[in-house]
């Protein structure tokens, strides 16, 4: 009898007599039929439940297994809202929608109800799950479903979800976001940009400079021709040559940006997007190597960063080492093919090769350019970790990461920091700053979604550098509601000559772009950089600082709160709005510093 109690206990993956409360599995099997099993949590203290589902556990004919907790329900016109990994929050008020979400940036989900908050942070098997919120007659519902069969894969380690109870001040989006930070800082995968910055410089320059990126040559996008050869190759069009980008930073200078960071995109054979993961010889239409040297030279005189792009995840049939052995497979051992971009049809890299034949071996070669700040790798933080089937190379989810951060962690050290496109935390550990943590915070949303908030921003402000969206992007000559969002998120602004560069007009970054081809362009560019850096030099010092907390304070009024005290009020109403005896206007901010006592004052003041 004790035998089989055990092997209940040992099935239901309890390790604690005294755990506090059930989830229940949904299990469904590759017939589509459904096993519920009710799992027991681990009694962690302080607040905190595990559930730990082992791979024994998981049946091998298992399609999905949904984890089902009682407090992440809600009914239509309850108080309070969920929390989706993206940022976004939904008040209870549909009878029925769906919102699936595959891609998590970070993984935190959650639920307010009242005056308490569930927050759930799935630790194990994290690259293998979609956050569900499910409204249906009126009863909303949120959880992760870890999609098994569904993915081609055998489970390579367990499932494991932390739940968090919070109550009083953290029981808000923004108390969710501080335990998962708490949870990343204390695992010690992460470190604050204070500390960091003791060892990498670079990174508190970049703090308190825009990022200024500079699109020079491509190949048409989407492409004429898939696969390209030498012989087939469509012409490489030049936009912005070595020498005009010297000119930039001459006008720069002359008018009072002190720190920029330049990034080149494109400086490469072929262009941007030419012939990865051929990246040599320097592009020759641009003016070669000697050329590019003589930027670098001039970049670093001005007292600017100079980095460039690079990219270890695509690879093109074009590319002198080519070969379908590089490529990630599919389970049925097929090529992972993906978008078209200017060098054809793109592929995916496998990790192991990209380290073992490329990083290695190319980006000391890169560096001995001349380049040095936050290296920027294209895509490889803006993607779910892919995972190759290869029989030679095979790796899954969690080994294709394992590759990835040790990419990051050598451009670290070649370059003195990493920079890449996106948000996901995967990488969080040798991530110095994200292009744009998100494509879409002000465009259209799910119906079920109320607006995005900042939450990935109360994680990661002071340890990740980030511009907030794709959107805000080349900021300072959009709209004011742009310019705005900017602000309330703490940006480091981005801006991009030639982010808007497709062929067929669809362009992630907006139509409203910096150009340098005429003499007005160029003067127009420099003055929507300098009023930007002006601005961001009184904010700046809010990048090494932690994002505390964000809350609609009135209808469209914000208030963002760091750690150190200070903070933004930000009114997107039609009307002025009173704070603290400060006026804010429809559609601005106000930044108001921490109120310091007496003893402080005099500290600063000597």
């Amino acid at each position: 009898m004790k035998k089989i109690i055990l092997s209940i206990m040992m099935f239901m993956g309890v390790l604690s007599a005294f755990a506090a409360a059930s989830v229940e599995l949904h299990v469904y099997g590759k017939s589509n039929s459904l096993e519920k099993r009710t799992v027991k949590l681990q009694d962690m203290g302080n607040g905190v439940e595990r559930l730990v589902v082992p791979i024994r556990e998981i049946p091998k004919d298992c399609l999905r297994l949904e984890v089902h907790h009682p407090d992440a329900k809600a009914k239509k016109s309850d108080d309070g809202y969920w929390v989706a990994p993206n940022g976004a929050i939904g008040s209870f008020k549909l009878d029925n929608g769906k919102l699936s979400m595959r891609r998590c940036p970070i993984h935190l989900h959650g639920i307010k109800h009242k005056d308490k908050a569930l927050a759930a942070i799935v630790k194990g098997l994290r690259h293998e799950y979609s956050l569900e919120v499910v409204a249906k007659d009126g009863n909303y519902e949120i959880f992760p479903c870890f999609q098994i069969g569904q993915m081609g894969f055998s489970p390579y380690e367990d499932i494991v979800i932390d739940y968090h109870t919070l109550s009083g001040d953290d029981a808000n989006y923004s108390g969710m976001a501080r335990a998962y930070r708490k949870y990343k800082l204390d695992s010690g995968e992460v470190k604050p940009i204070k500390e960091r910055m003791k060892d990498y410089p670079y990174i508190e320059y970049a703090s308190k400079a825009p990022e200024i990126r500079v699109r020079q040559a491509w190949k048409p996008a989407p492409p004429k021709i898939e696969y390209q050869t030498v012989e087939n190759e469509p012409e490489v069009g030049v936009y912005v040559t070595f020498d005009r980008v010297g000119e930039i930073i001459d006008m720069l200078k002359a008018k009072g940006v002190e720190k920029a960071e330049i990034c080149l995109v494109g400086w490469n054979i072929s262009g941007h997007d030419g012939r990865y993961p051929q990246i040599f010889p320097v592009e020759p239409k641009l003016g070669g190597e000697a050329k590019l040297r003589e930027l670098i030279k001039k970049a670093k005189e001005a007292g600017y960063l100079i980095v460039c792009h690079t990219n270890s995840t695509d690879c093109y049939t074009i590319a002198d080492t080519y070969s379908d052995y590089i490529v990630c497979k599919k389970i049925d051992g097929t090529l992972q093919r993906n978008a078209a971009w200017s060098g054809g049809r793109m592929m995916n890299l496998c990790a192991q090769i990209s380290w073992d034949n490329y990083a290695r071996r190319d980006l000391p070669k890169v560096r001995d350019l001349g380049f040095y700040g936050l290296h920027y790798i294209d895509v490889i933080s803006c993607v779910i970790p892919y995972d190759c089937h290869d029989k030679m190379h095979p790796l899954n989810r969690k080994q294709y990461s394992d590759y990835v951060n040790r990419i990051m962690a050598f451009a670290r050290q070649t370059f003195g920091g990493v920079a890449s496109e996106g948000p996901y935390d995967h990488v969080a550990g040798n991530l110095d700053y994200a292009l744009y943590v998100s494509f879409n915070v002000m465009g259209k949303q799910n119906p079920l979604v109320d607006r995005i908030t900042p939450l990935w921003q109360i994680v990661y402000n002071g340890i990740i550098l980030s511009n907030p969206s794709a959107e805000t992007t080349n900021y300072a000559i959009k709209d004011a509601k742009t310019r705005l969002k900017q602000i309330e998120f703490g940006g480091r602004p981005a801006f991009y000559y030639h982010s808007a560069f497709k062929s067929d007009g669809r362009n992630w970054m907006g139509n409203k772009d910096l150009r340098c081809q005429t003499q007005q362009e160029f003067e127009d560019s420099g003055n929507a950089i300098k009023s930007a850096y002006d601005e961001f030099s009184k904010l700046c010092h809010l990048q090494l600082e932690f994002m505390d907390s964000h809350e609609e304070i009135s209808k469209d009024v914000f208030r963002t709160r760091w750690a150190n005290g200070d903070e933004i009020i930000s009114n997107y109403s039609s009307k002025d709005y009173s704070y603290n005896g400060k006026t804010v206007k429809p559609m601005a901010y106000e930044y108001i510093p921490a109120s310091k006592g007496f003893f402080q004052r005099i500290i600063d003041w000597f």
